[in-house]
């Protein structure tokens, strides 16, 4: 029997691609969700800068990664949450996009939610007045550092997974939010050490 050589190499790319497949099949989507909820809103919300339009985009990025998951060919675990919060961060933009044309909702920052008892209330007003300067700060930076900071800070990815996200080198990443954090730094008078 001859044995085309080309026709292996296919044959075994084929295998590769569907033994992929069948690996990130075995993890539920639910494990994904639980794994990973919690820093998908927090980028949104530094991404935002409003809890309700954070929400918004959070549940819309889920939406859309349940809705292709059966489709998802990644090469490792990791590359999930690469996938992610690619579509965390086009669902950020899109909600962006639909609040400049008009649709401008209130935040729940400045509301409080009755549980805080009176002995901490200058405790709570403290935090909520270095929050409020935080959101502010992070939300005069240029769109890209403003991502960098969101991606790194409020979602907790490494450079490598930021820099995955964005399309662009570890190197480049660690440098340009290495920056963008100085920025944040200068806007809040909080001093750098050198």
């Amino acid at each position: 029997m001859i044995v085309d050589a080309g026709a292996v190499a296919v044959l075994t790319r084929k295998d590769k691609v569907v033994e992929r497949r069948a690996r990130v099949a075995v993890t539920p989507f639910a494990q994904v969700y639980e794994a990973n909820a919690a820093a998908v809103y927090r980028y949104c919300l530094a991404q935002l800068g409003d809890a309700a339009l954070a929400e918004d985009a959070a549940a819309e990025a889920f939406g859309k990664a349940f809705a292709a998951w059966p489709g998802f060919a990644g090469e490792d675990p990791e590359g999930v949450r690469r996938w992610l919060f690619r579509i965390a961060r086009n669902a950020a933009v899109d909600v962006q996009r639909r609040r400049r044309r008009g649709v401008l909702l209130v935040g729940r920052l400045g509301r409080g939610n009755g549980h805080a008892s009176p002995l901490d209330v200058e405790t709570v007003a403290a935090l909520r007045d270095e929050l409020r300067a935080a959101v502010a700060a992070v939300g005069a930076l240029a769109p890209r550092d403003r991502e960098l900071v969101s991606l790194r800070v409020a979602a907790g990815l490494s450079f490598a997974e930021v820099a995955a996200v964005l399309g662009t080198s570890e190197g480049a990443a660690r440098t340009a939010t290495h920056r963008a954090l100085l920025r944040v730094r200068a806007a809040l008078g909080v001093e750098v050490e050198r």
